[in-house]
């Protein structure tokens, strides 16, 4: 029993990091599509990262619950001694572990710099107000992701945070990021923004064909099986 229980609390353990790396991740994705200028994909990264928050809020919460009840009774004598998730050389191979800033708070979306609004105003004078713009705002949606990753570590290793609520914060803060990238990059330039789609293509889309192209061999593979 206890070397199931212990195997039960490596699964659970497991799972709360992987759905933590799962938002952090889709956080990055926008921050991605953002960087790369695209307002579709950004629009499609936030409703991807909408569905993953739902769901994973209610995951972490049973998966929590069930750590800290296995805990609780290895404490009190299952297991002669206490547990952590750390002890018995377990090892998550995430980005979980490379947390280094587990504040509280999520990070503050930055103050913007004053954007040209003058009609005599060149366009590359403009273009690098936008893009200067642009970084900040992709680089608050990293920290976000990173802060997410640490509120995963904090709520796992020492039980300091209510994970659900993190999440639903987190989901928060991104949303109005984005409102603020479309009020204040995209806003009254969607033509020139439009122009610089495809400076940076975001290294996932790249990873999801590759995914797509090994389904699609394993999929035409169980077809010919199947025929033959």
């Amino acid at each position: 029993m206890h070397d199931a229980a212990r195997l039960r609390l490596r699964d659970l353990t497991q799972g709360v990091y992987d759905i933590g790396d799962e938002i952090a991740e889709g956080i990055d994705n926008v921050a991605a599509s953002m960087a790369d200028w695209d307002t579709g994909l950004v629009d499609d990264c936030m409703h991807e990262l909408s569905d993953a928050v739902e769901q994973g809020r209610g995951e972490v919460r049973q998966y929590l619950a069930e750590i800290n009840g296995l805990r609780q009774a290895f404490v009190s004598g299952v297991n002669s001694g206490t547990l952590s998730a750390s002890e018995g050389n377990y090892f998550h191979p995430g980005r979980t572990l490379s947390f280094l800033h587990p504040h509280q708070d999520p990070p503050p979306v930055t103050v913007p710099a004053a954007v040209p609004t003058s009609p005599v105003v060149s366009t590359a004078t403009l273009r690098m107000s936008l893009r200067r713009r642009n970084t900040e705002l992709a680089a608050d949606l990293t920290e976000l992701a990173e802060w997410v990753v640490a509120q995963t570590g904090e709520a796992v290793e020492h039980q300091s945070v209510l994970l659900p609520q993190s999440f639903a914060r987190s989901w928060t803060q991104t949303r109005e990021t984005v409102a603020a990238w479309k009020r204040e990059v995209v806003g009254d330039h969607p033509v020139l923004v439009a122009e610089m789609r495809g400076e940076a293509p975001p290294e996932f889309l790249a990873e999801r064909a590759r995914v797509e192209r090994v389904l699609a061999r394993v999929r035409a593979r169980r077809r010919r099986s199947a025929a033959g």
